[in-house]
């Protein structure tokens, strides 16, 4: 992706972010920038790591200040997830040198177990320790379950 290419599909998550926030998916049809949308996920998830790096870093300076809280809650709390542990120099140089993407780091949410406690413990510092840290998945997952009614219980009934 070279970087014409990236700064469109910035503004255009951008755009398709806005678009969220102000119609939800069951409102207008969506713009064109869907598709930008869809090339981050596909970037963060199966793309090479540089690249989503440079698309995550790229939206965050990008996007407006009523935008960044759910820009890093999206996009940067997806890429920490899967590649902390293949840049967590580079999260952490970011981090130091730039207020606004510390800011943004901050915002996310994270859990026990979703990667190697000593790269968690980097990104928290990263972000001043003001990211969220839920229990271990597996213990959220037997709450949500022990909030479950029986399958043999009537509807309405616990």
């Amino acid at each position: 992706m070279d970087a014409a290419e990236r700064d469109a599909t910035v503004q255009g998550y951008i755009r398709h972010n806005e678009w969220l926030g102000r119609a939800g998916p069951e409102g207008d049809a969506p713009p064109l920038d869907e598709n930008a949308y869809l090339a981050f996920r596909e970037a963060i998830w199966d793309g090479p790591a540089g690249v989503a790096w440079e698309l995550v870093t790229t939206l965050l300076r990008a996007a407006p200040d009523e935008e960044l809280e759910t820009c890093a809650a999206g996009p940067l709390e997806d890429f920490v997830r899967l590649r902390a542990p293949e840049l967590i120099d580079e999260i952490e140089r970011e981090a130091e040198r730039d207020p606004r993407f510390r800011w943004a780091l901050g915002c996310i949410w994270l859990s026990h177990g979703e990667m190697p406690d000593d790269i968690l413990d980097r990104v928290v510092r990263a972000s001043g320790g003001e990211i969220y840290l839920l229990p271990p998945l597996a213990e959220l997952e037997a709450l949500d379950a022990s909030l479950l009614p029986p399958d043999d219980a009537p509807p309405g009934t616990a």
